[in-house]
């Protein structure tokens, strides 16, 4: 949270060019990719949007709608709606158990899982072609770097919750 008085890295005029945003550098980073990644996995049927979610459940399959929810970063009606999708594909079924009928479980079906040997070599080709002429270190660098911004921006939205929490 800025501080009265605080010094900033640059004038906030030095901002307002794009190109010196952070965000919005990560957002053309993140479009691009992901349309690249589109039109690969869109040859067997699957959005950027529903790799998002089988990528998590290839990970751990069997997890909450709510852990899939955080894992993915989505909001809860927002998931709800992928799954639904995720479900009329074919990739996904949900299953409440009998100790616990409030939480959905998410399994992968069996056709799902065979995607996973299919379409990861194609987000690993993406991420070849996006850190061409970068070597190991210099990705390992992007890679620390990115985390840290990921951390700080999280800790910043945390205290923000908290904050808002107390005024209410």
């Amino acid at each position: 949270m800025a501080k009265t008085g605080q010094r900033f890295r640059h004038p906030a005029e030095y901002y307002t060019d794009p190109e010196n945003s952070i965000g919005y550098l990560a957002r053309i980073v993140f479009r691009s990719f992901s349309r690249l990644l589109e039109r690969r996995t869109l040859t067997h049927d699957v959005s950027a949007g529903q790799w998002r979610f089988l990528r998590q459940l290839w990970r751990e399959d069997g997890i909450t709608q709510r852990e899939l929810s955080e894992r993915v970063g989505m909001r809860e009606p927002t998931t709800v709606v992928a799954l639904k999708g995720l479900e009329k594909a074919g990739f996904i079924t949900r299953k409440k158990t009998a100790e616990d009928r409030r939480k959905t479980f998410i399994f992968l079906t069996p056709h799902a899982r065979k995607l996973e040997l299919i379409l990861a070599p194609m987000n690993a080709e993406i991420h070849e072609i996006a850190t061409r002429g970068m070597s190991d270190a210099e990705v390992e660098t992007l890679q620390t770097l990115m985390r840290r911004v990921i951390a700080n921006l999280g800790e910043e939205a945390r205290s923000l919750a908290v904050l808002s929490d107390i005024g209410a």
